[in-house]
């Protein structure tokens, strides 16, 4: 069976049910922006209070202007500092994965150095946190997956891979989704999945945009089967990308 997670836009309310209805899983998006760190022990009890037991959970962690590699200390501290943060976060509420958007924005450093320093940040990290949570790193501005590649083989964990997301790869870059899905393999250990029209990252249902899902879809199964989707859709197209879904036998 294909472990299936509903993105929650920080509103789990509104996709819950329909992960009681599916038995899926959940990816707890309330804490993504930096900003309001001020507010984690409120946003911490809401969870908490809503969270069925035995959920499959999972965490989306602050993003905005966050650079794992940059050459800039400061910069890299404040990464490092929301890493931690999301990796507590994610051990208080029982995640399984928690995403990161390690930052590269291309043009802005030579990429085997920020290969480099990022491999020696992710060597630090686990030694620093010996849970089981694993860590997915993922695209957004990258022309190809070529750092995340050497990230991942830079540092050869099981606990850290890639969180594709084929909405970013598809607008975002000219390279087709399905080159993503080949080049990446089996370190896609996670997938955000929606739709979106080539130019703006819409986060429209499975049924709308020019992505080609289907080929995307299947190129998944046969390159990263054991990856964890999570749809990230406009939450009030979750229902009808499930069915979407269902109808294309994707969930066996």
């Amino acid at each position: 069976m294909k472990r299936i997670v509903l993105c929650d836009n920080g509103k789990p309310e509104k996709v819950l049910p329909l992960c009681e209805k599916y038995g899926f899983g959940i990816e707890a998006q309330g804490f993504y922006n930096p900003n309001e760190i001020d507010k984690r022990n409120d946003v911490m009890a809401m969870y908490k209070s809503i969270l069925p037991d035995g959920i499959k959970r999972y965490l989306h962690a602050p993003f905005w202007d966050l650079c794992l590699g940059s050459a800039n200390e400061k910069i890299a501290e404040v990464t490092r500092f929301f890493f931690d943060y999301a990796y507590e976060i994610g051990d208080e509420l029982g995640c399984t994965g928690i995403t990161v958007h390690h930052g590269y924005v291309p043009g802005t450093s030579h990429p085997p150095n920020w290969i480099k320093r990022s491999v020696a940040y992710w060597e630090s990290f686990f030694t620093a946190h010996l849970g089981t949570i694993n860590m997915f790193m993922e695209n957004q501005c990258e022309q190809n997956p070529e750092t995340l590649v050497g990230i991942v083989d830079g540092y050869a964990n099981g606990r850290l891979g890639v969180n594709l997301d084929i909405g970013h790869a598809h607008c975002n870059n000219a390279l087709p989704v399905v080159q993503w899905i080949q080049q990446l393999g089996g370190r896609i250990q996670y997938v955000h999945l929606h739709q979106n029209n080539g130019t703006d990252d819409e986060h429209l249902g499975l049924r709308k945009g020019n992505l080609p899902i289907l080929e995307a879809l299947s190129a998944l199964n046969k390159y990263a089967p054991d990856a964890v989707w999570a749809l990230e859709c406009n939450l009030d197209d979750m229902e009808e990308s499930i069915a979407f879904l269902q109808e294309n036998h994707m969930l066996g």
